[in-house]
């Protein structure tokens, strides 16, 4: 059985009483926006390569992502929030063993979450438009993912 390592960047940000959290536009290559499911905006997901830790991937995936230094512009905390291992299986009806870990990252400084903010490619949405899985302009949100927040209670619509 194939074993799948993700670890999932939970970039947060306090507004008000609520907890804003960071996704980036994903689409599909050369084609125009569809609402066939292949554009959404994306929570930040890495696949471990070789011998990485969760921490070591995320770290590296958020730094390539946002173009960000991984040493004097964002802190990925030592340990996840939440780590959680499930047997799915996938469209050909083949099991895969998953392993998933949720980190929550936090930036060093205003000018960067300016920075991250005036980016169009990313958007800040609230907890409860991560548990519904859509924007409040109803733009879908990482389908996987926020399965993966519901099932587990990562994220709870009223933080």
């Amino acid at each position: 059985m194939d074993k799948i390592f993700r670890s999932v960047a939970l970039f947060q940000k306090a507004e008000g009483e609520q907890s804003k959290f960071l996704v980036r536009w994903k689409r599909t290559e050369n084609k125009p926006a569809s609402s066939d499911g292949n554009d959404y905006w994306k929570f930040i997901v890495a696949d471990r390569l070789n011998k990485e830790s969760f921490r070591e991937s995320v770290t590296r995936e958020v730094a390539w992502e946002l173009n960000l230094n991984r040493k004097s512009d964002f802190l990925v905390s030592n340990m996840a929030q939440l780590s959680m291992e499930y047997v799915d299986t996938d469209q050909d009806g083949l099991e895969q063993h998953v392993a998933v870990a949720f980190y929550n990252v936090h930036t060093y400084g205003r000018a960067i979450r300016e920075q991250l903010t005036n980016n169009p490619v990313n958007r800040w949405v609230s907890a409860a438009e991560v548990c519904a899985g859509k924007t409040s302009d109803g733009q879908v949100i990482h389908p996987r993912v926020v399965e993966w927040i519901n099932k587990w209670s990562v994220v709870q619509s009223w933080q």
